[in-house]
C-alpha cells in the first residue's frame, strides 16, 4: 500500500493519484539490496585506529590563545638606542689605520695652506702699513741761526726740532751756505724705510706783512740720504714750498739716517740756508 502526501489517504501501490483528493502518488522506489562482504577472520591483524590529537586547554586570562598573532608593540617614545658595543661588527686593525693616516694628510694639508697664506716675517710690525716716522728722531744739526722777530713783533726760534714737527711754516735754519753740510736723524729703533722728502726751503709766509720767507732765504736744490749700510739715494728738487716726497728703488732698514746737502741756492735777500721739513716713511 502507498499512502498519499497530500491527503494521508492509502492507495494501491500501482495508483498514480490518489482517487480522494487526485493529488499524484509518488512511490519510493525500493531500496536496493548491497553486498557486504564477510567480515576478516578473527585471526587477522586489525588496523590501531587513529589517534585522536588532545584538544589544547582553553587559555588561562590574560594570555593570547595559541594560533593568533599577538599585537604590535607600540613604537618608541625616543630615539632608537645604539646596539651594545658586543652585538657591533668589528672593525679591523687595518682599516682603522687607513682612516687615521688619511685624517693626519689632510691635517697637515690645512697646516700647509695656512702657512702659506700668512705673511712672511716674524715681527709684526712687517704687516703694518708704512707710516711717517721722522717725528720719532733725534735730529743733529751743523749749527742753528740765531732767533728773529717776525713784522709782528714775536720772536722766530730756528730750532732742529722744527724738521720734523710737522709744520712746514717752521724752520730750521743756519747762517750762510750750507752746502756739504750733513743732518743726522737717529730713530729709536731700526725701520724699515720706504721714502724720503723734504720741505727744501723756508715756507712762511708771515702774517702781518704778507712777506714769502721762500724766496728770502737759500733753498737746497740737491740732497743725498745715507743709510746704515752704506745705501745712498740722491734727488733733486724743485724750487716749491710744497712738501717732496721720493720712492727708494728697494726698502732700506736702518736706524741713522745722514742728509748731504749737495747743493744750495743763492740768497734772496737773507743768507740763511733754510729747511722747512724733513720725511721718513717706513715700518
Amino acid at each position: 500500500m502507498a499512502v498519499c502526501d497530500a491527503c494521508g489517504n492509502r492507495v494501491s501501490e500501482l495508483a498514480r493519484e490518489c482517487p480522494r483528493c487526485r493529488a499524484a502518488i509518488v512511490t519510493t522506489p525500493a531500496p536496493v539490496a548491497v553486498s557486504v562482504p564477510p567480515p576478516p577472520p578473527s585471526s587477522a591483524i586489525r588496523p590501531s585506529p587513529p589517534v585522536r590529537p588532545a584538544e589544547p586547554p582553553p587559555p588561562r586570562q590574560g594570555t593570547q590563545p595559541i594560533g593568533i598573532a599577538p599585537p604590535p608593540p607600540p613604537p618608541p617614545a625616543g630615539p632608537v638606542p645604539p646596539p651594545p658595543e658586543h652585538d657591533r661588527a668589528p672593525v679591523s686593525r687595518g682599516v682603522l689605520a687607513i682612516a687615521a693616516a688619511a685624517a693626519a694628510i689632510v691635517v697637515v694639508m690645512i697646516v700647509v695652506i695656512l702657512v702659506g697664506r700668512e705673511p712672511a716675517g716674524d715681527d709684526t710690525g712687517d704687516a703694518a702699513p708704512p707710516a711717517e716716522v721722522a717725528a720719532q728722531a733725534d735730529v743733529d744739526v751743523p749749527g742753528t741761526a740765531p732767533e728773529g722777530v717776525d713784522s709782528a713783533g714775536n720772536t722766530i726760534g730756528y730750532a732742529a726740532a722744527n724738521l720734523v714737527d710737522g709744520d712746514p711754516s717752521t724752520a730750521w735754519r743756519v747762517e750762510g751756505d750750507a752746502e756739504d753740510e750733513e743732518i743726522v736723524l737717529t730713530l729709536p729703533s731700526a725701520r724699515t724705510i720706504t721714502e724720503v722728502g723734504m720741505v727744501n726751503g723756508y715756507a712762511k709766509v708771515d702774517e702781518e706783512s704778507g712777506d714769502r720767507r721762500y724766496g728770502q732765504n737759500r733753498r737746497v736744490l740737491a740732497a743725498t740720504w745715507i743709510f746704515d749700510d752704506g745705501t745712498e739715494a740722491s734727488f733733486e728738487l724743485e724750487e716749491t714750498v710744497e712738501p717732496q716726497v721720493f720712492t727708494l728703488d728697494a726698502p732700506v732698514e736702518t736706524t741713522t739716517v745722514r742728509i748731504r746737502l749737495d747743493e744750495v741756492s743763492d740768497p734772496g735777500g737773507r743768507d740763511f740756508t733754510a729747511i722747512g721739513e724733513l720725511s721718513l716713511v717706513g715700518r
